[in-house]
């Protein structure tokens, strides 16, 4: 009786082995694309601060404040957060992910599903929607609703011009909810 419940058991983990990787199967993993979407422009590397703007719409003392912010972030282990300003993207969801793994943004964390602690924030000056965010799935407690409400928070300033308001905007709230959401906590993930 022992011997036939083994020789039934090899051949369903087999089956069960097999079935984990399939790409249709939830625990195949992800997307982990990296490449600027075609017809796009080219990424940008991070070099001395965490807010780039390449369309030049922000003033330097709201890129410095931004930075600011961002680093305390990065320092207390919560999340690694990126803002790009930047013309001429026509794939936002898929550039800002893209660019958030190009950078390797964010520490793998120890959420259930793993992935990296890191946001983009895209603000594209010359699109009707100019607000994109793509945030790391080690960060499981920052939703869409979350990201949503600090949108809301930036889109009168952005949508009227007003960048550098938007930004700021953006980066504290952001700023905000995550500590709300991750208290005194070294490795947001957690």
């Amino acid at each position: 009786m022992r011997m036939q419940a083994r020789i039934l058991l090899v051949p369903v983990l087999v089956l069960l082995l097999a079935g984990c990787d399939r790409s249709d199967s939830p625990y195949a993993g992800y997307d982990k694309n990296t490449a600027v979407p075609e017809g796009d422009p080219p990424f940008t590397a991070l070099t001395t601060s965490w807010v780039i703007d390449n369309a030049q719409v922000l003033a330097r003392a709201t890129v410095a404040e931004c930075d600011a912010i961002c680093q305390r972030l990065k320092d207390d282990g919560i999340a690694e957060v990126v803002v790009l300003v930047q013309n001429g993207v026509r794939h936002p969801e898929d550039y800002a992910t893209h660019y958030g793994r190009w950078l390797k943004l964010g520490k793998a964390a120890a959420a259930t599903e793993g992935g990296q602690n890191g946001v983009v924030w895209l603000v594209r000056p010359d699109a009707e929607l100019r607000m994109t965010v793509s945030v790391g799935r080690g960060l499981p407690r920052f939703t869409s609703a979350d990201s949503g409400a600090v949108m809301d928070g930036a889109a009168d300033f952005i949508n009227f011009n007003n960048f550098d308001a938007g930004v700021l905007a953006l980066v504290k709230g952001t700023d905000k909810r995550l500590r709300e959401l991750y208290p005194g906590q070294k490795g947001a993930g957690k």
